[in-house]
């Protein structure tokens, strides 16, 4: 395995990050990364590509993404430093080039998920004002930018605070938008199990967009190095935050294909709005505005997790050796975050956001094929062969990488 060498003249060699965040603060960081542009942006897009069966679209991708997190729960109290991901891949498979490309993989990821975030703030604020959408880009990353360098317990606490607006909204939206239950009786094949305008070809196209809803619980593996005890925590948030996360997804969902007409519905950027405008114009005002702090969580979110990976790029000496440079008040990787900010910025202002979430999901699924990968190659070494294959820790992790092939396989032939 390889190791990196000290560099005893870095002045900033004693400064680390800092170990302070709970098992709460972590489960709504991840739960509040994923419902930021998972439901809020998403959902009319996920209904485009499979229709009335948009629900049965967020339980194959929350299928998929859990067996996933289950391999994340396995590793991250395991190894517990900020860019996890590399960290799992070298111990795995003792590669520095393939850990060196994880890592830069997950920052990618990171840009093009925020990037698809803020895109979707610029939506919910037209109901409100309407301004350029670069300028509204630009000013709205600089603040996030500016909370992120305050303080990872501080981020994570603003985290925590709008993630139960969040949650609190979405409840809201099914309570006030309701479900006919008859209606819900009478279409629960269409949503389901079969449509008739729709073929099961469509379902996994909404299920691959709809992934990237699920996009977050990963991140948590990513602010192991400052919790207070990762052993603990870990497990508990990766999980906890991706099942409530598939429970609100499915509820809305259900509410959203009931609501409205699909054109209606895939044609718009801000879903849960023009669900209530039946409801009346005040209901519209009051869910935009729980939908424009709900994405800006989820930027946010992104923004911590690449700055830390970014850091950890940087400590293995395979990024500029400035960006593994802590504050020394505020103890964040401000110049990794000023570079993640950045980039985002012009990912945002340039892409549109069905091929940036898209791409998020492509680039992300082969993440997780490598980090399912080295946890069944750890657990291999662990177990020996003979007491492997019967082992959870084995056999679900290789299923999971298994499925994601699958899942990119068929992406790649419908792109071609």
């Amino acid at each position: 395995m390889y190791r990196n060498p000290e560099n005893l003249s870095d002045p900033h060699k004693n400064i680390g990050l800092k170990k302070q965040l709970g098992t709460i603060q972590i489960l709504l960081y991840g739960v509040g990364t994923m419902l930021g542009a998972g439901i809020y942006v998403l959902v009319g897009k996920v209904a485009g590509y499979s229709g009335t069966l948009a629900p049965l679209s967020f339980i194959i991708a929350g299928a998929l993404a859990g067996i996933t997190a289950y391999s994340y729960s396995l590793l991250s109290p395991r190894f517990p430093k900020s860019g996890g991901e590399i960290v799992y891949v070298a111990n795995a498979f003792n590669s520095k080039p393939l850990s060196i490309l994880i890592g830069w993989g997950v920052i990618f990821t990171g840009f093009i998920s925020a990037a698809t975030i803020i895109k979707g703030f610029v939506g919910y604020l037209d109901v409100f004002i309407e301004l350029p959408d670069a300028l509204v880009i630009i000013i709205g990353m600089i603040l996030l930018g500016m909370i992120a360098i305050w303080g990872i317990s501080e981020s994570l606490n603003l985290i925590g605070l709008i993630t139960l607006i969040e949650v609190s909204g979405l409840i809201f939206v099914i309570l006030v938008a309701g479900i006919d239950l008859e209606k819900f009786t009478s279409q629960f094949t269409e949503m389901f199990v079969a449509a008739p305008d729709y073929d099961i070809f469509a379902v996994f196209q909404g299920a691959f967009l709809a992934f990237y809803a699920f996009v977050g619980f990963e991140d948590l593996a990513n602010v192991a190095e400052e919790a207070k005890d990762p052993k603990k925590s870990m497990p508990v948030a990766i999980m906890g935050s991706l099942f409530i996360a598939l429970f609100l997804y499915v509820a809305v969902a259900i509410v959203a294909v009931l609501s409205l007409p699909l054109n209606e519905l895939s044609s718009t950027n801000a879903p849960l709005a023009k669900i209530l405008a039946q409801k009346g114009p005040n209901y519209v005002y009051f869910i935009s505005l729980i939908s424009l702090v709900a994405v800006l969580n989820g930027v946010l979110a992104q923004v911590i997790m690449g700055s830390r990976v970014l850091y950890a790029l940087a400590g293995k000496n395979s990024a500029p050796k400035m960006f593994h440079q802590v504050h020394k008040k505020f103890r964040t990787p401000m110049l990794a975050t000023i570079v993640i900010t950045l980039g985002i910025v012009v990912l945002a202002v340039f892409i549109p956001i069905v091929q940036l979430a898209n791409t998020t999901s492509f680039v992300i699924i082969s993440v997780f094929v490598l980090v399912n990968l080295s946890q069944a190659k750890l657990a291999y070494n662990d177990y020996g062969r003979k007491k492997c294959w019967p082992n959870r820790k084995f056999i679900l992790p290789l299923i999971g990488s298994l499925l994601c092939i699958v899942f990119l396989f068929y992406k790649t032939l419908t792109i071609v």
